[in-house]
């Protein structure tokens, strides 16, 4: 008998979604074993079926995904936290830095688009207070972060929940497929906003571009750094930062940075700190990153206004 297989579109852009059918040849072989009894992007299917193994992508950011996602963890036998933003709250976590009295304000009320100042009437899923990754709402079996995530790594979680023999999903951050090598060097200064170095050869960090590589963690097999473009985080923090209360992006990466470059760490941080919605922006409303003691999201990058 196959097993079934369900997912659920939260509030995301998709793209989780769409790395499924990416797939491709690894998509026929998996229907060979498995039925897909709901899968948004490609069928229309309202309620949610008892199955085997759920995927959920994007985080809660309405009761509309509140409610939806309890229905999928009370339809499913193993639930899977699909993405960055069902795993860490991704880019829309940006949301938990306002509360829904601001965002409202902001969009209907002084909005550049805003003319008439009209809400969406009772019709609409109301928003929630902040936006959380799904393990804040029901219990998770598993987590594939990713933006999206990596089809090799798609496929392995799936054969792994299944019983079937399956790679095991390492621990290891993108430094450990990045052929770029750390070279130590002087008179380097701190390129802000630079996503991109001189020298294809070298580490970005010893170039003095902020390269979040070494804090995060792999599920991508590491194709930023391989074309000349620096890791953003967006598979989510590493393991080290993830268990340990003290770590956080800035300190690792300031350190390293001085290490290979001398530039001074209180630059690094202040700028990182600074810029905390493009540094953290995976991660923003996910509990293992704001409630380090080191830490002060909204402080750092919420409306300063308000």
């Amino acid at each position: 008998m196959k097993a079934k297989i369900s997912t659920e579109w939260l509030s995301g852009c998709s793209g989780c979604h769409v790395s499924i059918v990416d797939l491709h040849e690894k998509l026929l072989n998996l229907v060979e074993t498995t039925e897909f009894v709901r899968l948004p992007v490609l069928m229309d299917e309202k309620g949610y079926p008892p199955a085997d193994v759920g995927i959920v992508e994007g985080a809660v950011r309405s009761e509309h995904d509140r409610q939806a996602l309890i229905k999928m963890r009370q339809s499913v036998k193993t639930l899977i936290a699909f993405g960055s933003c069902a795993v860490y709250g991704g880019p829309s976590g940006i949301g938990w830095l306002y509360d829904r009295t601001t965002v409202l304000d902001r969009v209907y009320g002084s909005g550049p688009t805003s003319t008439t100042g009209e809400r969406p009437d009772s019709g609409a899923a109301r928003l929630e207070q902040g936006v959380v990754p799904v393990d804040e709402v029901v219990d998770i079996d598993l987590y594939l972060p990713g933006c999206p995530p990596h089809p090799y790594f798609i496929a392995s979680a799936i054969a792994s929940v299944l019983g079937s023999k399956a790679p095991p999903l390492t621990g290891k951050t993108v430094c450990s497929d990045c052929d770029r090598k750390m070279e130590k060097r002087a008179g380097v200064r701190l390129k802000k906003g630079a996503i991109t170095a001189d020298d294809d050869s070298l580490c970005f960090l010893g170039q003095g571009v902020i390269c979040l590589g070494s804090v995060t963690l792999n599920r991508c097999l590491s194709p930023c750094p391989g074309i000349g473009i620096a890791c953003t985080g967006c598979n989510g923090p590493s393991l080290d930062i993830v268990t340990e209360p003290h770590l956080d992006f800035r300190t690792l990466i300031s350190k390293r940075m001085n290490l290979l470059c001398g530039i001074a760490t209180d630059e690094v941080k202040a700028y990182m700190q600074q810029e905390a919605k493009t540094f953290y922006s995976y991660a923003l409303a996910s509990p293992v990153m704001y409630k380090k003691p080191t830490m002060e999201m909204r402080e750092w990058a919420g409306d300063k206004e308000n």
